[in-house]
């Protein structure tokens, strides 16, 4: 073959490279398409902007507080988003890193999510299995109805939908009937009303972005 010239291979191989490409991009969930789907950086540009516009008189020491099952996207899409957003400056707190030891977990969490402008729960499938999620969530939304000028929510659905997670069907249903055995009714019933009030909030589902 002449030197600069293509053969039939080469084209072939090219032509399965931008199939293998297309096919995790049509897949949400795919380790892939949490890098491909902001590639131009839209999404994280967006997401800073809304960081530095929101609560931008008040006093914070994070701008921002991720909320997610570390079993179920702590190696993918979180771990993308968190360092997507340090990289454009904004401060996130995510509890693998800024917690000390020996600090007492649950008081230094909720203090975190009353200095944060904006708390993101990003739901997967396991989510409602964590009851620190649930406990987040539900001081996410105390947090909003006391000073809603200073707390903004955005929710991202990950591979589960609005609907399944304000009902709590599917797999939130599972996790659910458990704790009512485990919890006070009031502790259980508190974790619901947060979840179906979150719903009510502008959020992003991952799938719909997926599919255009």
């Amino acid at each position: 073959m002449a030197p600069g010239k293509r053969g039939p291979a080469f084209d072939s191989m090219a032509e399965r490279s931008s199939m293998k490409k297309r096919r995790a991009n049509d897949n949400p969930c795919s380790r892939e398409s949490y890098h491909q789907q902001d590639t131009d950086g839209s999404y994280t540009n967006t997401l800073s902007s809304s960081f530095s516009l929101a609560g931008a008189e008040q006093a914070h020491e994070f701008d921002g507080f991720l909320n997610f099952r570390g079993a179920d996207n702590r190696k993918t899409f979180s771990d993308y988003l968190y360092h997507s957003l340090k990289d454009a400056g904004v401060r996130v707190f995510r509890d693998s890193e800024e917690l000390h030891v020996g600090e007492e977990i649950d008081r230094r969490l909720m203090e975190v999510i009353v200095q944060s402008k904006i708390c993101m729960p990003i739901f997967s499938k396991g989510y409602a299995w964590s009851k620190w999620c649930l406990k987040e969530v539900a001081e996410m939304m105390k947090c909003m109805t006391v000073e809603a000028n200073k707390h903004l929510i955005m929710p991202v659905f990950l591979d589960v939908t609005p609907e399944e997670v304000q009902h709590q069907t599917g797999c939130f249903a599972d996790a659910f009937s458990l704790y009512e055995e485990q919890y006070d009714p009031e502790t259980v019933q508190g974790w619901r009303d947060a979840l179906k009030g979150i719903v009510k909030l502008k959020g992003l589902e991952l799938v719909k972005v997926a599919n255009g």
